[in-house]
This record gives C-alpha cells, structure tokens and sequence, in this order.
C-alpha cells in the first residue's frame, strides 16, 4: 500500500472543492478549509474519524491562510498536495463593477492562491516533493461578456502559477492548472443554473480530473501543466 498523501483543499464545504474531497480522502488524510465551519464539519463527518481535519479559512485573509495550513501540519504533518479551489465570481458589465467586487475578486482567485502556495512551498523546496494544483478557468484564456473582474483575477492566478512551475521544477515539485468551464455550482445564478444546469459539468467531473492528476504524484517523468475540462456540448 501506497504512504498517505496529506492533501490540503481550499473551498471545500461545497460545489466543486467538496466533490475533490470524497474523490481523494480514501486512503489519505485531507485538511479541508473554508469560511464556513458547519459546511466543513458536515462534510467531515462523511469520513472515518481520523482520516480528515477542519481548518477553516478565508484565504484573502493571509493571517487566516497561516493559522489554517499550521493546523493542517499539526493534523497531518507537512502538505504534501496543495488543491487551490477556493474562488468567488460577480459576473457583471465592466461598468456596472465597483472597486469592491473588483478587489474582492482579485484578493480571493488570485492573493488567495499566491497566500496557500507561500505556506505550502518553503517545506515542499526542504523535502524535494510535492504538489500544488490550482482549479482554474476557461476565463483565464477566453473571453466572456460580464467577465471583466473574474477573467482578470483567473488570468493572473493562471500567470502565477506558471511562473511557479518554472520554478519549482527542479526541487521536484509538481505545479498542475486545471482550466474549468462551466459547472453546475452556486457560483452561478439560480436561473442560469436552472436554464443550462443539463449542459454544465457537475463537480464530480472536475474531481475525476484532480484525482488522476493526484495519482500522478509519485510518477517522476509525468506532470499534468494544464489540463482543460470543458462541457461536452461547448461553453455557454
């Protein structure tokens, strides 16, 4: 039997990073993170004890971010695989966003991936191994009416991440981009969600693709850069 990954998720009370959980846990040891500790606590108790730890987060919080990756390591020991997927979206016509939507955004997608990478990369560098896989978007590269503060934010978490991997190549680290389009989450509004919800991906679908990715881990010629999913009849 393989040794145990501790596998650290960001957003995962619900949607998207809650799928990834129940797709990875068996076998390892998962810090889950979120705003809401009800959300998470709830979702823990799907596991067998011992197997999961709540360490809830705000990661636009930096202080937040340290405190919950320091009680992940005294959980679990040192992150082995970083899955970056906490993410907000306000999809609005660039005149109609303020510079709160706009900041927020921006502190969440992409201050909030830089914050979890920051805790996780100096112990992955000393150990020469790890992971860091960040759930990303198709509006990182293509553009979408209403998208303005969103694209941008995705875009310079895609920009930093890359930046990452070419870095973090030669101390054995793994950095991996998943570009996702639309899924069925409540980060869309209920009518999109009841209008299109037939043609979107579900968060089992992205949580498919983490997994494989994850199972990567110990393979030292393979490194999944980025990997697109996409609906199967196209974007919306």
């Amino acid at each position: 039997m393989s040794t145990p990954l501790h596998i650290w998720i960001t957003g995962a009370g619900r949607g998207i990073g809650a799928a990834i959980a129940r797709s990875v846990t068996s076998g390892n040891h998962c810090t889950l993170s979120g705003r809401n500790r009800e959300t998470l606590d709830a979702l823990a108790s799907e596991f067998p004890p011992g197997s999961v730890a709540v360490a809830p987060c705000d990661v636009s919080d930096h202080a937040s971010v340290l405190a919950a990756h320091a009680a992940a390591v005294t959980a679990f020991g040192p992150v082995n695989v970083l899955v970056n997927n906490a993410g907000i979206a306000a999809f609005r016509p660039f005149v109609e966003t303020t510079p709160a939507e706009f900041d927020q955004q921006i502190a969440v997608n992409l201050r909030g991936v830089y914050s979890c990478c920051s805790a996780v990369v100096p112990a992955m560098i000393e150990q020469h191994t790890g992971m860091i896989i960040t759930i990303n978007s198709i509006a990182a590269r293509t553009t979408f009416s209403s998208c303005s503060a969103y694209g941008a934010s995705k875009a310079g978490a895609l920009a930093l991440t890359q930046v990452l991997r070419a870095e973090l190549r030669e101390h054995g680290i793994k950095v991996s981009d998943v570009l996702v389009g639309a899924t069925d989450t409540d980060i869309w509004a209920q009518d999109m969600r009841e209008d299109h919800g037939h043609r979107m991906l579900r968060g089992s679908d992205v949580a498919q693709a983490v997994s494989m990715i994850i199972d990567s881990y110990s393979n030292p010629r393979l490194l999944f850069e980025e990997l697109t999913v996409r609906p199967q009849l196209g974007d919306l």
